[in-house]
């Protein structure tokens, strides 16, 4: 019956498609956002689901940034597809990468593929932890392990930023619009990194920023890095975003800045869950309760594991 179970939400998940909505506009940008679904995933002979996904791209008439890519090639066309659809006749300028974790980076070979002129930029920190996804085991046992035919990008192609972490790009009357890159430190990777857009009041949050998924905590086991996430999200804060893009949130949430203090209750609700849980088991358990309206099983089950040693 379990196994029966499993297979249903799978199935559900899996005909469920992409969506896009307008996250924010003026006279000059606009802010659109693709959606993909949660995604089924066989690990530890269960099937789980992976977190929903959003896609931010910031577009004049003239030029257009995307922020972040998807995991498998088939997301990255079809993310490249919505794009050409969503800015025609724009130039696809920039492709942003928040922070060093696969399912922000790995198909942008299929989106420079429909939009050849894009450079792919990023911090220096970002970059010099993208090989670790490469590396075993996390390629082996996680990504491979989640989706078996998948292959690596090409990351000499990704740019560093210049020392300002700033670029631009061109919009009506030849007004250039500023895109800053802040480096936060801690969000659930380190040097993680948020996008903000001061002329739509926008933070693109990359992974410092949760919307209703089940957060990844396993490269923040202890107190005092879960609590450098807390004050990254501070930092975010003083910025006094208006519009507020989470890279995994459910399509029907909205993009307001809740989603900041939202965050950060979680990381705080997860150490009282972690100081009473005698398994791992137990913790899962103890989240579902807290957080029943979350989604994104095999984080859940992942950050679950690891402080047990259970993971792979």
């Amino acid at each position: 019956m379990k196994f029966f179970l499993n297979q249903l939400v799978a199935f559900a998940a899996a005909a469920s498609v992409a969506s896009a909505e307008r996250a924010g506009a003026n006279e000059h940008l606009q802010v659109d956002v693709f959606h993909l679904p949660q995604k089924p995933v066989q690990y530890q002979n269960t099937t789980q689901l992976w977190s929903p996904q959003t896609f931010t791209l910031i577009h004049s008439k003239d030029e257009a940034v995307l922020v972040d890519a998807p995991t498998v090639a088939e997301d990255g066309t079809a993310l490249a597809n919505w794009i050409a659809k969503t800015a025609q006749g724009t130039k696809l300028k920039y492709i942003y990468i928040t922070h060093a974790h696969a399912d922000h980076f790995n198909a942008y070979p299929q989106i420079l593929a429909k939009f050849p002129e894009a450079k792919v930029v990023t911090t220096p920190g970002v970059i010099s932890h993208m090989p670790e996804q490469y590396a075993y085991p996390t390629w082996e046992k996680l990504w491979q392990g989640l989706y078996p035919t998948l292959q690596k990008a090409d990351l000499s192609l990704v740019h560093p930023l210049p020392p300002s972490n700033n670029f631009f790009i061109k919009g009506s009357k030849n007004k250039k619009h500023e895109f800053r890159a802040i480096l936060v430190g801690e969000g659930d990777t380190p040097d993680s990194t948020v996008l903000h857009v001061p002329d739509v009041d926008l933070v693109v949050g990359g992974d410092v920023v949760y919307g209703h998924c089940y957060q990844y905590l396993v490269e923040n086991p202890t107190p005092e890095l879960r609590s450098q996430w807390v004050a990254s999200l501070e930092k975010i804060k003083k910025l006094k975003p208006k519009v507020v893009v989470p890279s995994h949130t459910q399509d029907t949430e909205g993009f307001g800045p809740e989603h900041l203090q939202q965050t950060q209750d979680y990381i705080r609700g997860w150490e009282g869950l972690l100081k009473e849980a005698k398994t791992w088991q137990e913790l899962e358990q103890s989240a579902k309760k807290k957080w029943p309206d979350r989604t994104g099983s095999f984080i859940l089950r992942y950050s679950s594991q690891d402080p047990f040693g259970a993971t792979f």
